[in-house]
């Protein structure tokens, strides 16, 4: 691996990492002072041999910390109220060991780091959380896609007895391991996928206890020795807190991910499938960010976390400006040459054509009319510059007073004609519940040789 380059990210996310680390320990020393736990494992027996399953544990590198979009779903509940934690981050570490079978064992363990802002300023800080086992289970069933199929011994992953689990269900309480390692190389058995790795500004699984374990006091230390010391290791503390803070900020103006879509307003719903009637996966608040792997009409699948996969509505996200125009429909292209039509007048009256959808109803009428006189349109550009008006228009009648039923758009032109569409199907197309195709099909296009290629003789 190239050695990090001064300044850049690696740098940043290396200090970010160190600082983080100690600070969390430090906070939870000072301000907690209890007794360590141990941190649940997942663990799953495959049938193929341990270098095999190694080179599977190896792949998941990538996967195997990040930031999470939001706690809920992936820690236990406890004491605090979720929402008091922030910028979440996952670490999971993998043991592999060979079985008497000759098969191999992993054991997950995932480490999930959160800045809890508590109503007193000085009690807020990092803070570790229990994981649920959502995230062990994600990576584990990653590794057994790679592995093939057939190849779990075991048919789920569940905690792993040898890791034994706090009696306490406070999830969220803060916790941490200061527990020796069981050999001098605290890396041994450990996946090579996460040796030497600089990670995210996360607590370790295992800290050496002679650095961060609470200190015993000293035979005959007075009173005034204790809370100096105690003061001073809180402004420590909070000196690294505001590193931490400093070297975020210079992380997130950086280079980004450029297929990030951000959710724009908080209570949207990321469901397993692309339709509603599906379950809600989890709720994403404001400014939450994903990694887009397909559009599909008005859906964006998304990745939430590892093998986690959802779907969420497009009227929901902020796209990335290249997906955007990635995306950008053909006959809305046509039209970025140039601006070939001009709203000339509209008002609000009774529907006079004999289409039935809106016979006699209130509509709003828009009267569009060619730039240029001289200037020859074709259909597709007729049709693009007519979506563009209709969805404009329904966002300003859908509340109106008094209510309209419809949008009508006349072209007032040589080869002009008239599009009619109802308000239920341009809710449905601003929605992104109905293709451009659909819609026009439920739309009055008079004359139809006005706005269709194959209509004309």
């Amino acid at each position: 691996m190239a050695p990090p380059r001064p300044g850049g990210t690696d740098t940043v996310r290396i200090h970010l990492a160190r600082a983080s680390r100690f600070c969390a320990l430090l906070f939870l020393v000072v301000l907690f002072g209890k007794s360590a736990v141990a941190q649940t494992a997942y663990q799953r027996t495959f049938s193929k041999n341990v270098s095999d399953v190694q080179r599977a544990v190896d792949e998941l590198r990538e996967a195997a910390s990040g930031r999470l979009p939001t706690l809920e779903g992936f820690v236990e509940p406890g004491e605090q109220p979720v929402d008091r934690y922030e910028r979440g981050f996952y670490e999971c570490t993998f043991h592999v060991n060979a079985t008497p079978a000759g098969g191999a064992v992993v054991q997950a363990s995932a480490k999930i780091t959160a800045w809890y802002k508590d109503p007193l300023p000085a009690r807020s800080g990092y803070r570790v959380l229990v994981s649920n086992g959502h995230i062990e289970n994600d990576l584990l069933d990653q590794i057994a896609e790679t592995l093939g199929p057939n190849s779990t011994v075991t048919p789920s992953a569940a905690p792993a007895t040898s890791a034994p689990r706090s009696t306490s269900t406070g999830g969220l309480r803060p916790q941490f391991n200061v527990d020796p390692p069981a050999s001098p190389d605290p890396t041994e058995g450990e996946s090579s996928s996460r040796k030497g790795a600089p990670g995210g500004p996360l607590v370790p699984l295992r800290a050496p206890p002679s650095t961060f374990a609470p200190s015993a006091v000293a035979a005959g230390e007075s009173v005034e020795s204790m809370k100096a010391r105690r003061a001073a290791d809180e402004k420590q503390a909070q000196d690294l807190t505001s590193e931490i803070k400093a070297l975020e900020e210079v992380l997130h103006n950086q280079v980004r991910p450029t297929d990030l879509a951000a959710v724009k307003k908080g209570g949207a719903s990321i469901y397993s499938k692309a339709s509603e009637n599906s379950p809600v996966l989890l709720t994403a608040s404001a400014g939450d960010e994903f990694q887009i792997i397909e559009a599909e009409g008005g859906w964006v699948h998304v990745q939430i976390s590892g093998a986690s996969r959802g779907w969420i509505r497009r009227t929901h996200l902020e796209m990335p400006a290249d997906r955007a125009q990635g995306e950008a429909n053909p006959a809305d292209a046509a039209l970025a040459g140039g601006k070939l039509f001009k709203v000339s007048r509209q008002e609000t009256n009774a529907f006079g054509g004999s289409w039935e959808p809106l016979k006699g109803k209130s509509v709003r009428v828009v009267w569009v009319e060619p730039v240029s006189p001289t200037a020859s349109t074709t259909p597709m550009q007729k049709l693009a510059f007519a979506k563009t008006l209709l969805v404009k228009a329904y966002s300003e009648v859908n509340s109106a007073t008094p209510a309209v039923d419809g949008v009508v758009i006349v072209f007032d032109s040589a080869d002009g004609g008239q599009i009619a569409a109802t308000l239920s199907s341009l809710k449905q197309l601003a929605d992104g519940d109905l293709p451009e195709a659909a819609f026009w099909k439920q739309c009055s296009l008079d004359p139809p040789e006005s706005f269709q290629e194959s209509a004309k003789p």
